[in-house]
């Protein structure tokens, strides 16, 4: 499957056989801006694109008058409705990967190499006191990774999108976003009373085997557990 297409950044696809035929989708992103998109019918997995990375049809997001994270919303319900058009290609998790594969791709917008292991939190207030979600402690971008899905998550950033004004380039959620996705270390965030932070505190989940395996660890000088 391909990465890049015509200059897109392919951030998600999805394609599959139906009745002797094959039929996808793509999620793409440039400078910002993003695209839905069908892939060309075929007979294999690999002849969706052309050998150009010319496609079938595609609708692109890039109003300057909204924000990235706008325009990235927008594409996602239109890659989701064009995966229901698709044969076999929506399932009842389809826009929950295409969600995480945007803030994935976010997450490694901005380099993090050598950046030392956080954790995300996020905090809403509930009637009894603040409830708290989050992570261990985590490589930088696997932690800013699920900061994004954080707030991806949130009942206060749902709204803020139903918000035109929220989605205009220049508003407070225009900001936050810019920098969630701008973050290189430790940021905190707010939306509607909700608080998402990105730190160097926090402990290890010594049972998650993928440190040792896959990630070495890089604390921070001043972590603490708290």
């Amino acid at each position: 499957m391909r990465t890049e297409a015509q200059g897109w950044t392919i951030v998600h696809q999805k394609r599959t056989q139906w009745l002797g035929e094959f039929d996808g989708v793509f999620l793409g992103e440039r400078d910002g801006n993003w695209l839905a998109g069908r892939m060309f019918r075929g007979q294999s997995m690999h002849d969706g694109f052309d050998e150009n990375g010319e496609w079938w049809y595609a609708n692109q997001y890039a109003w300057k008058a909204e924000h990235e994270a706008s325009r990235a919303l927008h594409a996602v319900r239109e890659y989701v409705r064009l995966s229901k058009e698709a044969a076999q290609c929506w399932d009842g998790i389809f826009e929950q990967r295409a969600g995480e594969a945007v803030d994935r791709h976010w997450a490694n917008r901005v380099p993090l190499v050598g950046v030392a292991d956080m954790s995300s939190l996020w905090v809403r207030p509930g009637l009894t006191g603040d409830i708290r979600s989050g992570t261990y402690m985590l490589p930088a971008v696997e932690a800013k990774y699920d900061l994004l899905k954080l707030m991806r998550a949130a009942y206060s950033v749902h709204e803020a999108f139903r918000d035109s004004e929220q989605c205009k380039t220049g508003s407070a959620l225009h900001k936050t976003y810019e920098a969630a996705i701008g973050a290189a270390g430790p940021v905190r965030l707010s939306v509607a009373g909700d608080r998402f932070d990105l730190r160097y505190e926090g402990r290890y989940n010594d049972s998650d085997e993928r440190w040792g395996r896959t990630w070495t660890r890089n604390p921070h000088p001043g972590r603490t557990t708290a």
